[in-house]
């Protein structure tokens, strides 16, 4: 089976999607599936890029685009779609024509709305992926376009329970609903002896807080650099990620030696650093589709703090953590609550790896893989 990948975002360009789709693309290769992967050069991410990559069974291929205006013009969907849309709908038909496609996957509402258009028009069968929540309009122009989108693929991929309800709410016929949960490579997701980072970083005898992610203000990064006002000294924030935020961590970094900045990791230096931490915190202010970075904390057996918003409550649970409605003052509380009992803090920590190898193994991919053989 050949199957087109298309998605405004690809890794090297770093996020949780990007990882999910990574995962994808080897997953699928693994299976004997042909994939193409259409996208475009990093946008939002600072790093080195192949134009055309090529592996066992898969190629990706990255359009040179303008980088730089993804921040400016996510606010604007009007904007961003005409800035995100061309490229991928222009290159789209001849990659169908030159590889002869049998399924076209496209990941969100843009590469939803270039992946239904030439479906339509070359009769070929369309999935569609969610990974955020639209909060879609209840009438409209929006809500009509996102209806015809999503009401035009043979399968729409939820990831969350709520994003199934939103797109029932759309008036797409429930039968093509499903839902999907992301995975991790358990084996490298696992833990790790840490002793040489604690010693690099001088985090021995510290209770160590961990942020990765987008260093952008619906992550929360100024409700966590507040917080560490008010946390006592023997605690440490290691802050992992870049975005437009950068410069006020680094200002935060060298006027606190309670936050520590690490900068964007690779992801093969992930595992070492969620191990290194005794907490995971992701304070976000928005509703998350889901939280890639829940899941593979856990599956190096570190608890989480996180947000009682989107489908974070879907992604965990207490038994793996806490989730709290995000404030200051509500971080300080859960980060010192668990420094201060060890006991709960170990009970989070053993049960965090048993629940990630429960739900989140590899074996989730055959949700995806039925939709594309249905």
């Amino acid at each position: 089976m050949n199957v087109l990948q298309l998605t405004v975002h690809f890794s090297p360009n770093v996020g949780g999607v990007e990882t999910h789709l990574t995962d994808l693309v080897y997953g699928l290769a693994k299976k004997k599936k042909t994939v193409f992967v259409l996208t475009y050069r990093p946008l939002m991410t600072k790093v080195k890029w192949q134009l055309l990559q090529k592996g066992p069974s898969y190629t990706i291929l990255r359009l040179p685009w303008i980088p730089g205006f993804f921040y400016a013009f996510v606010k604007n969907p009007i904007v961003e779609f005409l800035y995100l849309t061309p490229g991928l709908f222009i290159v789209t038909p001849f990659i169908l024509l030159l590889k002869k496609s049998e399924v076209i996957h496209g990941h969100g509402l843009i590469a939803g709305f270039v992946g239904v258009f030439w479906g339509k028009f070359f009769e070929k069968k369309v999935i569609l992926s969610t990974h955020s929540l639209y909060h879609f309009p209840s009438s409209g122009m929006y809500h009509d376009f996102a209806k015809w989108i999503f009401g035009s693929a043979s399968t729409v991929l939820c990831l969350s329970n709520q994003s199934v309800n939103e797109i029932k709410k759309l008036g797409v016929p429930a039968s093509r609903v499903k839902r999907f949960t992301y995975w991790v490579d358990t084996n490298q997701f696992s833990q790790q002896p840490v002793e040489k980072i604690k010693k690099e970083l001088s985090i021995h005898n510290k209770f160590v807080v961990l942020f990765v992610g987008r260093l952008v203000a619906i992550k929360g990064i100024r409700e966590l650099i507040t917080a560490s006002n008010l946390l006592p000294e023997s605690v440490r924030i290691l802050i992992a990620g870049d975005g437009p935020l950068q410069k006020e961590v680094e200002t935060a970094a060298k006027e606190s030696k309670k936050i520590i900045f690490l900068h964007a990791l690779k992801n093969t230096s992930l595992p070492l650093f969620y191990n290194a931490a005794d907490v995971v915190i992701v304070p976000s202010t928005h509703d998350e589709g889901f939280g890639r970075v829940i899941l593979e904390a856990l599956a190096c057996g570190t608890p989480i703090i996180a947000a009682r918003r989107g489908a974070i409550p879907e992604a965990m649970d207490e038994s793996v953590g806490k989730l709290i409605t995000v404030t200051p003052k509500n971080i300080t509380q859960a980060i010192t609550s668990l420094q201060k009992n060890k006991i709960t803090l170990q009970k989070l920590k053993k049960n965090a790896r048993s629940y990630a190898l429960k739900r989140y193994s590899e074996k989730n991919i055959a949700d995806i893989l039925q939709a594309y053989e249905k």
